[in-house]
């Protein structure tokens, strides 16, 4: 088993965060999280079922921030070393970085360590309209067969999910086309007639037929969705956005964000390969990519995972401008950003937990030198 000193885990769990440990480091790091006995460690209790409670488990980091570390396992499986990910944010989402123009600096927030209020969120909404035009509240419809169209029932699961199965594909010449649509502060999985599953985000909408006929697999997405596409060698599927954007894959795992008041569509690419094309340009992406659109197409190395830590609930923040950060927040806690003084130019890092209510988010921004004022649905940016 591997035995590591407090002060070597901080040392090693801070090289992690920053992105600056080594293979050798990491591997010392992941068989500490693996062997660790769990004799050492203490649960945190609540109204959970042992499941949950198993989600919740906590080790100790540091003696010297004398601080509880909470590891969430994530809804999503992810290999072990972005499960670890949430394993540096203290109980509630206390650890946070910033990074100033000029200098790093690691910011732990003490106040937050205490049990906060429930989140204004509530992640599991959203609305499933029908081609025929009638609205379907997903968060308030029974399970099982809620609606059918042509060969295609269209069910919500136990969990909460929904899923399109189509009985007879080819029997349905002329799909009818359905969108489902998420809140600010919503998000929803589907799988769709083809068994291609896409997380949805907040404030996002994907239009899709309700059975994939002809030469190719097509949706329409406005927002941000997590997809992992059903593999068709004979039909290529394809993700069309605004500015004559699209994405052609056969079976693959890519994250894809395209809000409108974004600067840049960006698709990020965890499995198989991508093309991803912005009117005659057209780039072939391998995993580990992001694609930036803008006028241009550009592509960079990062660390995939990042671009769904959505999905298991976190804020993940990498130098991401102050801006870029406050409109997540818009969306997330429907919100209005409103700038009464000019934002100083800082870049965020760290991870906040989506569970945490708004002002508990507002007061760890502000420990970047931001200054907020919550006022009713506004956030207002001032000097004093």
């Amino acid at each position: 088993m591997q035995n590591l000193s407090t002060e070597k885990l901080k040392e090693l769990s801070d090289k992690w965060l920053r992105g600056a440990i080594t293979p050798e480091e990491l591997e010392q790091l992941e068989g500490w999280y693996n062997q660790h006995p769990q004799g050492d460690l203490r649960w945190q209790a609540g109204d959970a079922d042992e499941e949950q409670l198993r989600e919740r488990l906590l080790y100790n980091i540091t003696e010297m921030q004398k601080a509880e570390a909470q590891v969430l396992r994530p809804l999503y499986k992810k290999p072990l070393v972005y499960q670890m990910a949430a394993a540096l944010i203290l109980a509630f989402g206390v650890v946070f970085y910033y990074l100033p123009a000029t200098r790093n600096k690691q910011i732990v927030n003490e106040e937050f360590q205490t049990k906060v209020n429930a989140p204004v969120s509530n992640p599991n909404q959203a609305i499933l309209t029908l081609a025929n035009g009638k609205k379907l509240i997903l968060n308030k419809s029974g399970n099982g067969l809620i609606a059918k169209q042509g060969h295609t029932e269209i069910k919500k699961t136990q969990d909460g999910k929904l899923l399109y199965a189509n009985t007879d594909a080819a029997a349905d010449a002329k799909p009818e086309i359905n969108m489902i649509s998420t809140p600010a502060g919503g998000s929803y999985q589907i799988t769709l007639p083809d068994g291609s599953k896409v997380w949805i985000n907040a404030l996002t909408e994907l239009k899709f037929p309700t059975a994939f006929s002809g030469k190719e697999r097509v949706v329409e997405l406005n927002g941000e969705a997590y997809f992992e596409v059903a593999k068709n060698k004979a039909m290529p599927f394809k993700v069309k956005m605004t500015n004559n954007t699209s994405v052609q894959v056969l079976g693959t795992h890519f994250n894809i964000m395209a809000y409108d008041n974004e600067r840049s569509i960006n698709a990020t690419l965890l499995e198989g390969s991508i093309n991803i094309r912005k009117g005659n340009q057209s780039k072939l992406m391998v995993p580990g990519q992001q694609a930036t659109v803008t006028d241009e197409i550009n592509l960079k190395e990062v660390n995939a995972d990042e671009s769904i830590a959505w999905i298991n609930g976190l804020f993940s923040f990498d130098k991401t401008d102050i801006h870029t950060v406050l409109r997540q927040i818009e969306r997330w806690y429907s919100v209005t950003i409103e700038y009464e003084a000019k934002v100083p130019d800082h870049q965020i890092t760290g991870y906040i937990s989506r569970s945490s209510n708004l002002p508990e988010v507002v007061k760890m921004l502000e420990l970047s030198g931001v200054k907020l004022k919550i006022e009713g649905k506004k956030i207002k940016i001032f000097n004093n």
